[in-house]
């Protein structure tokens, strides 16, 4: 079994995200986290994603 694991704990710091943090800024309509997601997601070889990131 493949896991992939994706760390989405920044806040945004270097991208001056005051607001929240940079894995949720929207790009192209979604957040980045759901870009990221997406392309974990049509890979065949991963069998399940783990998220880590802010409780917040």
């Amino acid at each position: 079994m493949n896991i992939g694991v994706i760390f989405a704990g920044g806040v945004g710091k270097r991208m001056n995200s005051r607001v929240k943090p940079k894995q949720f800024i929207n790009v192209y309509g979604k957040p980045i986290i759901i870009h990221t997601l997406e392309v974990f997601e049509y890979q065949e070889e991963i069998d399940a994603i783990v998220v880590a990131c802010l409780e917040s």
